[in-house]
């Protein structure tokens, strides 16, 4: 930057003999800082370009130029010190300062705001008072905006209240400068009543102050406040600048606000605000939040020269709204424009992988992340550790997350919330515990992943500890949680428990309502999942096809077949939403359960695709119970045919034919089973007791009070008998004695669940029985 600037002569260029620079440098420099011999205006020029190129050599060069030729005044002085401490050179320019004979109130001000920006406000306000005591200098506007500044960065109340009551002394506190400062270190000290003061204090206001005032009411979530006062600033005659645009557009961030975006893009489009690669950036991002891809798209087409952060702005719209394919596009583009790929890129792209392709499309994404060198970032490690729990590869995320040198609180509820998802509900709750022990504070998604994980496992304890954590941490007013907690007792047995904790929701979405209907549905209520049902209706929730999916399975186990089919006509019909598998597979339920075999077979093929595993098992389910041998014959087959390594239609078919005393076909179902490698997962029954998961088996002798259970359960087998129970052994296999068929009846997984918990549980506490195959 500096060729050329020898000292010139009369004499032709060409006839010079070269001159060396007027200090001694090294030698890789020589020929990179020239310095002219007198000449002030030209050796301020060059400081100045220093400063903008962060150039501390060419600086020190420049600084030793100056005392060649003799310019040490105090403006030169000044400059100096500015130079070094932009340059990264504070302590060389604390020396400078103390090196000025005369200093002036500018001199103070560079070295006050240079402490500020390193960050060392302690030092700032020590020489603010040096100022005063030692120079005896009255402080001016731009000493205070200083101070003021090192008190908003280190959000010091105290000392910024002091600042404010000298500066107020001093005569300067109506200064637009300062009232903007002011207005922005209270809101980020957290005290909005004084910011709101000083702002009405202020008699002139220019855009800076509207604005802050504007920034700090979005900041806080005062969303109305912060568009009310633009309305103000406008109605008041005040121009925004483009910085108050580009705080104003992250008001609008959800879809109902989209009309008052598009609003505040017309006036910057009126006012003729420059729309720089920034604030494009901030407008895309406010029209995804929106959930707008088409203003999303005509947006990005009017910017031709991107940078990286209006890339990963567009690349995270399209992610988050469902365009995967093309977010996945847009990092190709990145790639192939050259544009360096940041963690925050990287990660947005890993969280578009979806569906069947993410498998690879992680693959190829995480060797990417290794050959860049940013596998390390946390961030990135997270969105792979939550990539894996999406394709289920729970493996990869657990070796993963203990490989990554460091882990976030978002990386332990990202490796929890894979293990709650994919049905390792035990695992989950072990790393709960070992984040606890730890000394990590669980976050909000972090306690909901739990409670999930609790409902997995169905530890009603565990649950209930985890709720007495959330009311504790204050996340029980989540909505998250509070549907957690509603489907984990739901889960557990306790729907009483189920309907407090969705009663004392605040606030209740289209889950929370999905949920409790759920949780009354599988217990049985069906009048009552009929009641929320109207409840919702009432308070303007429109239903979705879950919601219908737990009436009808309610109206299914009641016996509502009336009840059942007018919903199932309201979902089609008035809703207009179109009926899923699981639905058809319901009505078919339901049509059996009421002995309706005939009607289901004809709703079977009434449907509009063919009938899955799911419809064909809810008939077979029908005919087992009816003993209907031949349409359960041709349900079981159905079934085989889709999905042959399926156990359910050989057991429930062999049940058909058991219950008939049709042995020979039963056996030969079950050589069948044998010869194709088809296994019946064993029925498991499980109780919980201090904390613990007890696990039984049919006729199950490895728990160690295995003596007091069969001791109980004979206790309990007379019991029964005396109160006329006689076991049911049609299903038990006739070629053993009958004692024998009536032995294993009374010692099936249930039973033995049962006499442990009468046996361990305290008197008069719930029992509850888990089972794996229900």
């Amino acid at each position: 930057d500096y060729d050329g600037f020898y000292d010139s002569a009369s004499t032709p260029v060409s006839s010079q003999k070269p001159r060396k620079p007027l200090i001694a440098i090294s030698k890789q420099n020589r020929d990179l800082h020239p310095i002219p011999r007198e000449n002030p205006d030209l050796l301020d020029w060059m400081l100045k370009r220093c400063v903008n190129s962060k150039d501390l050599v060419g600086g020190t060069i420049v600084h030793a130029a100056c005392i060649k030729t003799g310019c040490t005044n105090v403006f030169f002085c000044n400059s100096l010190i500015s130079m070094y401490a932009k340059c990264g050179g504070l302590q060389s320019a604390h020396r400078m300062f103390d090196g000025i004979p005369e200093r002036n109130v500018v001199s103070w001000n560079t070295v006050i705001s240079a402490y500020v920006e390193a960050g060392q406000a302690a030092e700032s306000i020590e020489l603010f008072n040096r100022m005063q005591q030692d120079d005896g200098l009255v402080p001016d506007q731009f000493t205070f905006g200083n101070i003021l500044r090192g008190c908003t960065s280190f959000r010091n109340l105290d000392i910024g209240m002091q600042t404010h009551g000298m500066a107020i002394k001093s005569g300067v506190e109506s200064n637009v400068f300062i009232a903007s400062t002011l207005v922005d270190m209270y809101f980020k000290c957290q005290s909005i009543e004084d910011s709101w003061r000083v702002f009405c204090q202020t008699p002139i206001k220019n855009a800076v102050t509207w604005t802050s005032m504007i920034t700090g009411f979005i900041q806080h979530g005062h969303k109305e406040c912060a568009l009310a006062l633009f309305r103000e600033m406008l109605d008041a005659g005040v121009e925004p600048v483009k910085f108050t645009f580009s705080t104003l557009v992250k008001v609008f961030d959800e879809p109902v606000m989209l009309k008052q975006a598009r609003q505040a893009h017309g006036c910057m489009v009126k006012l003729g605000i420059e729309i720089d690669v920034l604030l494009w950036s901030d407008m895309i991002t406010m029209y995804r939040k929106c959930e707008s891809m088409e203003d999303v798209v005509k947006l990005s087409s009017r910017l031709r020269n991107k940078d990286l952060i209006s890339w990963t702005a567009l690349l995270v719209a399209y992610s988050q709204n469902g365009y995967r394919k093309d977010s996945l596009d847009i990092f190709r583009e990145m790639i192939e424009d050259s544009t360096s790929i940041d963690r925050f890129a990287l990660a947005a792209a890993i969280g578009a992988c979806t569906g069947s392709e993410a498998t690879e499309l992680g693959r190829q994404l995480h060797a990417y992340a290794m050959r860049t060198g940013q596998m390390s970032d946390v961030s990135v490690g997270n969105a792979m550790i939550t990539l894996y729990s999406k394709s289920g590869q729970i493996c990869k995320a657990e070796n993963l997350f203990f490989q990554m040198p460091c882990q976030d609180i978002i990386s332990w509820t990202s490796l929890l919330t894979c293990y709650a998802q994919n049905g390792h509900g035990e695992e989950a709750l072990l790393l709960f515990r070992d984040m606890l022990r730890k000394g990590l504070k669980p976050a909000m998604f972090c306690i909901s992943s739990a409670v999930k994980a609790c409902s997995s496992i169905a530890s009603y304890s565990l649950g209930k500890q985890l709720h007495l954590s959330a009311v504790k941490s204050g996340f029980i007013t989540e909505i998250s949680v509070g549907n957690a907690l509603v489907t984990m007792y739901a889960k557990c047995g306790s729907i009483y428990d189920a309907w407090r904790a969705f009663s004392y929701m605040p606030y209740k979405d289209i889950i929370s309502w999905n949920a409790i209907i759920a949780g009354f549905s599988q217990h049985g209520f069906a009048n009552e999942v009929l009641d929320l049902f109207h409840e919702m209706q009432q308070v303007g929730l429109p239903p979705d096809d879950f919601t219908f999916l737990s009436i009808l399975v309610a109206c299914s186990h009641s016996g509502l077949l009336a009840e059942g089919l007018s919903c199932f006509e309201l979902m089609r019909d008035t809703y207009e939403l179109e009926a899923k598998m699981e639905h058809y597979a319901s009505m078919v339920d339901m049509f059996g359960r009421a002995g309706k075999l005939g009607h289901a077979m004809k709703f079977i093929k009434t449907m509009p695709y063919e009938p899955d595993l799911s419809v064909w098992e809810a008939l077979l389910s029908s005919c087992k119970f009816h003993k209907n041998v031949e349409l359960g014959k041709f349900a079981a087959e159905k079934m085989i045919y889709l999905k042959p390594e399926d156990p359910s239609a050989y057991v429930l078919l062999s049940s058909i034919h058991a219950e008939l005393g049709m042995w020979d076909h039963k056996a030969r179902l079950l050589r069948m089973m044998k010869d194709r490698g088809v296994k019946k997962e064993p029925s498991r029954s499980w109780v919980e007791d201090k904390g613990k998961i007890h696990v039984f088996s049919v006729e199950d002798k490895s728990h160690p009070q295995t003596h007091e259970l069969y001791m109980k359960l004979e206790e309990l087998k007379m019991k029964m008998i005396e109160a006329g129970y006689t076991p049911d052994i049609n299903c038990v296999l006739h070629d053993i004695e009958q004692e024998q068929r009536e032995y294993s009846v009374f010692h099936h997984s249930e039973k033995l669940a049962v006499a442990f918990a009468l046996i361990n549980i305290p008197e008069g506490s719930p029992i509850r029985i888990m089972k794996n195959l229900r």
